[in-house]
């Protein structure tokens, strides 16, 4: 049977462990937490260049539809 002493270092050595582990994975969480909201402005922007490239796609594909059509009633239909 163990003694009250030896419990008491194998419950210390136990608790340094899992502070260390607790650090780790604290830091580990922290650089996500950094990435992901990197991440997310990234893609806020990507969206919005998305968004203003599908404006501009659209409106050459209006002009380019009405400019033919001008050109077609031009040459008589």
């Amino acid at each position: 049977m163990k003694t009250t002493d030896e419990d008491s270092q194998i419950l210390t050595k136990q608790l340094k462990e899992w502070s260390v582990q607790i650090a780790v994975l604290g830091a580990k969480h922290d650089a996500a937490t950094v990435m992901a909201k990197r991440f997310a402005l990234e893609l806020a922007e990507l969206r919005i260049k998305h968004h203003a490239a599908t404006q501009q796609l659209r409106e050459l594909e209006l002009h380019e539809s009405g400019m033919y059509m001008w050109e077609n009633i031009g040459c008589g239909g």
